[in-house]
């Protein structure tokens, strides 16, 4: 099963203008990323290679889906069930654990970058902090 955005009804201004700036750090990070295994840098090309979301923009999930049975606790799938309504919980959960997921490859990912080069210096952290000082 794969994930596609569900299409944007107007496109953002800039947004084919705006690139990524690369600093000699995480350049030299990026390169170093052929010493990882090769399950995580094919999981790390996946996730890479998808557009991202907007802000609130939902998935549309494509490809076979398996029923699988989970235990929750009640009080937390009546809230689901409540927020999205009748025929939509295994959408939201299917949402949330992709989500998940992103962040688990995310998160080894920053630990893979820390083991190879230490920890971000201060000041690349006080850069990023001044490029986005609406982020906390």
């Amino acid at each position: 099963m794969t994930a596609e955005p569900l299409p944007s009804p107007m496109p953002h201004e800039g947004d084919a203008e705006e690139g990524l700036r690369l600093t000699p750090e995480l350049l030299s990070a990026v390169q170093d990323l052929g010493k990882a295994s090769p399950e995580f840098r094919a999981a790390l090309a996946k996730l890479l290679a998808e557009p991202p979301l907007e802000p609130g923009a939902r998935l549309r999930l494509v490809g076979r889906a398996r029923k699988v049975s989970v235990s929750m606790p009640e009080d937390l799938t009546a809230a689901v069930q409540q927020r999205v309504g009748r025929g939509e919980f295994s959408q939201y959960v299917t949402e949330a654990v992709a989500r998940q997921l992103e962040l688990d490859l995310l998160g080894e990912l920053a630990d893979l970058l820390e083991e190879e080069h230490g920890p971000v210096s201060e000041t690349v952290l006080n850069e990023a902090r001044r490029s986005w000082p609406d982020v906390s």
